[in-house]
């Protein structure tokens, strides 16, 4: 089987306002764009202490030549430059692939407005990875999975009448499990078992809509140990690769990496690389204890002992995920 690195981006910031990196509600499945309004028809206000606010940056309009023609693309990028041009995408490139590897792209639930972007653009992109699940312990090998409120089949639709081969992979987080919950799992083979079924039977259960799920689970099981954790990844693997979809192409499992070796390392890597199918390496929402960029790609990469116990030469199966 031939594998190729795949390309992940996230819209979370392609909504160029204030917002909370969590989730909030959502609007309406219609989900109408929303408009920049131009700074000409807003007048400058004044807060409580006499200080005067600047209107909202206008962007400009979509152009029908690429940013790479316009030189947007910089090593160093100009605030200013993103703000004026957040919104002028190309518009007759909208469906052309600049990327010939596979992509995927992050849609959260906080950033409504990437519901309607991704639609623009679905034919860019090979993965689409909508941020609605977690799981949770509930129980004495009881699992049950959360956020099924925003499920969306309709979107899903839309997103596949526009590109009938286009996989659908869910996030499912593992967050907020309890030091009982994690003991748990960790000391029943039992446990293991009925996480992995719960996982396998409500993709069979949406079999229709969703094409395998990209795990969030290191930076929650960071304590404990490696060898374990591998294990209870490759034990859903197993499972979900079971699932017969009646197609050439099976369910999927893709594992989200924290950019950090104690986390995950090239042995780990070696160890999971035959049972999952795609490992997406975190640059984005990296925050430190202190306020800040939550991006620090830079100074990542520029870790040669970061690329090199994490990074295996030829493996192709490693992507690095981006923040847009």
């Amino acid at each position: 089987m031939d594998y190729y690195p795949l390309l992940f981006v996230s819209l979370c910031f392609l909504n160029c306002t204030e917002s909370t990196i969590g989730p909030g509600s959502r609007k309406s499945p219609s989900r109408p764009p929303e408009n920049v309004i131009p700074s000409s028809s807003v007048s400058n206000d004044l807060d409580l202490s006499g200080k005067v606010h600047s209107p909202p940056q206008e962007s400009l309009p979509p152009s029908d030549i690429d940013v790479l023609e316009r030189n947007l693309l910089q090593e160093d990028i100009d605030p200013k430059s993103v703000l004026e041009n957040y919104q002028s995408y190309c518009h007759s490139c909208s469906e052309t692939r600049q990327f010939t590897y596979p992509t995927l792209i992050y849609i959260t639930p906080w950033n409504n407005r990437g519901y309607d972007l991704v639609k623009t653009f679905t034919r860019k992109f090979d993965y689409i990875s909508p941020v609605w699940f977690r799981i949770k312990r509930i129980d004495i090998k009881k699992y049950h999975i959360e956020g099924t409120h925003d499920i969306d089949s309709q979107w899903i639709q839309t997103l596949k009448e526009k590109r009938s081969d286009v996989r659908i992979v869910p996030r499912v987080s593992f967050e907020k499990w309890s030091t009982d919950d994690i003991h748990a799992i960790f000391q029943s083979e039992g446990e293991k078992q009925q996480l992995s079924l719960t996982l396998k039977n409500f993709l069979i259960e949406y079999m229709d809509l969703f094409d395998g799920y990209v795990l969030e689970l290191l930076a929650h099981f960071s304590g404990p140990s490696k060898v374990v954790v591998n294990h209870i990844l490759s034990d859903i693997a197993e499972h979900i690769h079971q699932i017969d979809t009646n197609s050439t192409k099976k369910k999927e499992v893709i594992l989200s990496v924290p950019p950090l070796t104690e986390y995950f390392d090239k042995y780990d890597f070696q160890a999971l690389s035959e049972c999952l199918d795609g490992f997406i390496i975190m640059t984005y929402d990296f925050t430190m204890k202190e306020p800040g960029p939550v991006s620090p790609i830079g100074k990542y990469l520029k870790r040669e002992d970061n690329k090199s116990q994490i990074f295996v030469s030829g493996s192709s199966k490693t992507i690095q995920k981006i923040g847009v």
